[in-house]
């Protein structure tokens, strides 16, 4: 059995657990648009609230939130479906090199005829297609679940897959990070700071910078920046919510592995 094969069969039970999460959410966000549709109400509401945290979650001047693409980007895209995926990615993330040495099971595998470099590569193309995995299992239960709510109706069809598109590579950026914690340090706290450091420090920075009026080349600087920067859903795919974290992530996975290979087991 192959070190991929094995790494997606250990971590199917908690991957069963998130999409079932993944389904509740959806389902419960859809079931509340039809009570808010087409109020102004929560549009008046929305411009009495900090611009700061308006641009945390996605609330931008002239889409109401009681459209389908405004109450979705505000309420999944900006908020709980993108948090969520990036929290799975760094739990796992930290959890493929350092939380396995830490557990003491790494030392087990690495007892076999097999590379440093295999191992670690093997695990984290699996996380890659398990986070990939969930990705689509969130999109097709919003799609399916969507009809009888009418909160698809407006929203731009190429916009909503490059939404989850950019959530994925978002989450598999931060997942990255952890990754390469733990493959340096042989533990998985390491790995966990890591990718919480990145992803509450990019979560308010996106808020605060753009209140602040930073220049553009500040806030580019922030991964959160490229996903966020404008509504998806109402104006469409930009090539800038995907390719820039997807391209980024090699990174830490890299540097991770060529440290874990040279470097004494704990």
């Amino acid at each position: 059995m192959t070190i991929f094969r094995r790494t997606l069969l250990d971590r199917r039970r908690a991957l069963l657990w998130w999409a079932l999460g993944f389904l509740a959410l959806n389902l419960l966000t859809l079931s509340f648009f039809p009570t808010i549709r087409g109020q102004q109400d929560f549009d008046e509401l929305v411009q009495q609230m900090p611009e700061a945290l308006r641009a945390m979650f996605g609330m931008e001047q002239g889409i109401s939130l009681g459209s389908a693409a405004g109450y979705l980007w505000a309420r999944l895209f900006s908020s709980l479906l993108t948090v969520l995926l990036v929290v799975y990615a760094i739990v796992g993330g930290a959890g493929l090199i350092g939380g396995s040495e830490e557990d003491g099971t790494l030392e087990l595998l690495l007892a076999n005829p097999v590379s440093r470099e295999r191992v670690a590569i093997e695990r984290a193309l699996a996380f890659a297609a398990a986070l990939a995995a969930l990705t689509v299992v969130a999109a097709l239960t919003l799609v399916a679940l969507a009809p009888p709510f009418s909160a698809l109706e407006g929203v731009n069809a190429g916009g909503l897959a490059v939404a989850f598109a950019g959530a994925f590579t978002l989450a598999l950026l931060h997942g990255a990070v952890a990754f390469m914690g733990g493959a340096v340090s042989g533990r998985r706290g390491p790995g966990l700071a890591a990718g919480t450091v990145l992803a509450a420090g990019g979560f308010l920075a996106q808020g605060l910078l753009t209140a602040a009026g930073a220049p553009e080349w500040v806030s580019s600087l922030n991964p959160w920046y490229w996903y966020l920067k404008a509504n998806l859903l109402a104006f469409g795919p930009r090539w800038e919510a995907v390719l820039p974290a997807l391209v980024l992530a090699a990174a830490p996975v890299a540097a991770g592995v060529a440290v874990f290979r040279r470097r004494d087991l704990r």
